[in-house]
């Protein structure tokens, strides 16, 4: 039975989950500094570009509240989705939630990468994978110095673990969304790789204490 909580239009699940990922963390502590984030060092909205303008204490802050943003998303949908509603809208809503992240409303559509909502989503539908992605992006930001290229690694880790360690007969909708996370998070990578493969990308040496 559904609790008067319930909403059975996933389309409005999807909007709110939007409207949290927009949510422009970075952005609103660097203008806490009196910094416009998007008018320095790389003009990205996100926790790497933090670190190298604020430094790794608020880039700490901005990581841990835009992956909250995608945890947030989807335990939200999970609570308030009708039992009548296909599961698998929860894993939209987990998507909305990144989109939102990347196509702010409030920054014109100009947002981040994405890579820290991706991880609140992830560790709120199967926080094991999440586990091994981070531990998987901790060794080759260890190894590399590069967090796009780390970035990169766990984002694949998501389908190649689901495809290796579960069943995907049992659950085809969930490796379709662990793709579809992986290649959101390689294509906005897009000049990240560029820069990697002509040798230009910035390291973490690099960024502010």
């Amino acid at each position: 039975m559904d609790s008067l909580l319930t909403i059975k239009n996933p389309y409005i699940i999807f909007l709110i989950c939007y409207l949290i990922g927009s949510i422009p963390t970075a952005y609103l502590i660097g203008k806490i500094k009196n910094i416009d984030i998007r008018k320095v060092g790389s003009g990205n909205v996100g926790a790497t570009n933090t670190a190298r303008i604020l430094g790794k204490k608020w880039a700490f802050l901005v990581l841990m509240a835009d992956m909250a943003k995608g945890f947030l998303a989807v335990i939200m949908a999970k609570y308030l989705l009708s039992e009548t509603i296909a599961r698998n809208i929860i894993l939209l809503a987990g998507v909305f939630s990144v989109l939102g992240h990347i196509f702010p409303l409030w920054l014109k559509f100009k947002g981040g990468r994405g890579v820290a909502t991706v991880c609140g989503v992830v560790i709120a539908l199967s926080p094991y994978q999440a586990l091994l992605a981070f531990l998987i992006f901790i060794v080759i930001l260890y190894l590399s110095k590069f967090v796009s290229l780390a970035s990169l690694s766990g984002a694949v880790s998501l389908p190649a673990s689901f495809f290796m360690f579960f069943d995907f007969s049992s659950s085809p909708a969930m490796f379709y969304f662990f793709s579809s996370l992986a290649m959101i998070i390689f294509f906005m990578h897009i000049k990240n790789i560029q820069r990697l493969i002509n040798g230009t990308e910035s390291k973490i040496s690099s960024f502010a204490k």
